[in-house]
């Protein structure tokens, strides 16, 4: 009895939790089912409609692309063409190149008119053109051209009227620069021996050409020279020449010239074709020792020595003559600081001094009518930039001229030289 009791119990339990089971398990009604069909159906459509959407957004996008792709593609093609049309202006650019400056200048000089044969080169007052142009053929050779124009103020001339003297190509030449560094000056040129232009400052015929010796810039190379500055010159010159820099801080050049000539045979005067009065002026040989450094951070000096062999041959019979060999030469220069032609106000100071033997260089720079040979004296000079590219200079000098004078001509007088000058560099 006992026994059936607990069975009663446990069937009565067990179908409970069966039933229990059952009402967790049962489905949902229709009403349910139709509803969360179309929540999903709703949800769905959305969707595609947003990627609908989203995709006639795109089209539109790259239909704005595309568009804009055939605009991008004619600046594309306008660029390419401009970098072409720069590219080639570039070359022509490399190709040609003009510069040099235009000057006004006005002199008093107490002796301008003494009679010697340098009266031209002491009438500065006037209106200046230097026109500069390179050519480049290729990448290693360019041929230069120099044009000078002098227009003396009216009334400034020797003989009181006004001179018109047009400007030519007074200098053409070709310049090679080899990959090996060897570098070659060809054809009619303003050259020079000395770091103030004092064994020789002129325009000459002929070639000179030189190779690096350092890295730093040192070159060592030869000339020949015809002289060309001016038109009866009838020597030749040639020799060998080493410049540049020494170390930081020390810059020379030494160079050797000997002439075509014998020590005593007759060289015509200058500017007086048929003239041998003068017997040989020069010598056959001669050197020039020059050096520069900087002293003081904005204090240079350069110092030229130069010397020839000239022999004293003529028999002069005025008292008044000078015997003397006459072959040395002293150039020195002192320059404080300088100008920049980029920098407006910048400035820069100088002394300088010279004492030229009659027969004591070829044909130094004369630095427009103011370092006379078989003269010496002292000049002081100052240049300022008021704008840029425009350079303003004065410059004062007292010197003894014609110290060692002929039997014949002018003889010795003290001149005094006030210059002022504006350079338009272009």
């Amino acid at each position: 009895m006992m026994i059936n009791r607990k069975k009663t119990a446990a069937l009565m339990l067990g179908l409970t939790m069966s039933m229990t089971g059952n009402l967790m398990a049962a489905p949902a009604s229709a009403d349910e089912a139709e509803l969360m069909a179309a929540a999903g159906e709703t949800d769905l459509q959305a969707r595609i409609e947003a990627l609908e959407a989203q995709q006639r957004e795109l089209l539109a996008q790259l239909e704005t692309l595309k568009q804009h792709a055939g605009e991008a593609k004619k600046v594309e093609d306008t660029a390419k063409a401009n970098k072409e049309e720069i590219s080639e202006l570039k070359k022509l650019q490399d190709k040609v190149k003009l510069y040099g400056f235009v000057r006004a200048s006005w002199d008093n000089d107490s002796d301008r008119n003494k009679g010697d044969i340098y009266d031209d080169e002491k009438t500065n007052s006037r209106f200046y053109l230097n026109l500069m142009a390179d050519m480049k053929i290729n990448k290693e050779w360019t041929g230069h051209l120099q044009s000078e124009t002098n227009q003396r103020y009216a009334r400034s001339t020797l003989d009181g009227y006004y001179t018109r003297d047009d400007g030519t190509v007074q200098r053409i030449w070709l310049e090679g620069n080899l990959k090996n560094g060897l570098n070659i000056n060809v054809g009619r040129k303003w050259s020079f021996l000395g770091n103030q232009f004092s064994l020789l400052g002129a325009t000459t015929d002929g070639i000179d050409v030189s190779y690096p010796v350092t890295k730093n810039g040192l070159r060592a190379g030869g000339f020949y020279y015809a002289m060309g500055e001016y038109s009866n010159a009838d020597f030749n010159f040639y020799g060998p020449f080493v410049k540049g820099p020494i170390g930081h801080n020390f810059d020379i050049f030494l160079a050797y010239a000997r002439l075509n000539k014998g020590r005593t045979e007759a060289i015509e005067a200058p500017y007086n074709p048929g003239d041998y009065s003068r017997g040989n002026w020069i010598g056959n040989q001669a050197f020039v020792i020059s050096a520069a450094t900087n002293v003081l951070p904005h204090l240079r000096a350069t110092v030229d020595y130069v010397r020839t062999n000239h022999k004293n041959n003529l028999a002069f019979t005025d008292p008044t003559a000078s015997y003397g060999d006459c072959n040395q030469s002293w150039f020195a220069r002192l320059d404080y600081k300088g100008t920049n032609l980029d920098q407006k106000g910048s400035w820069g100071a100088y002394v300088r001094y010279h004492n030229i033997g009659r027969n004591g260089t070829i044909w130094n720079d004369d630095a427009w009518g103011s370092v006379l040979r078989n003269s010496k004296g002292w000049s002081v000079g100052v240049k300022y930039v008021p704008w840029k590219n425009v350079e303003w200079e004065n410059m004062f000098e007292i010197a003894d001229c014609n110290k060692d004078p002929y039997p014949y001509g002018v003889q010795p007088y003290k001149r005094h030289l006030f210059r002022t000058q504006i350079d338009f560099h272009f």
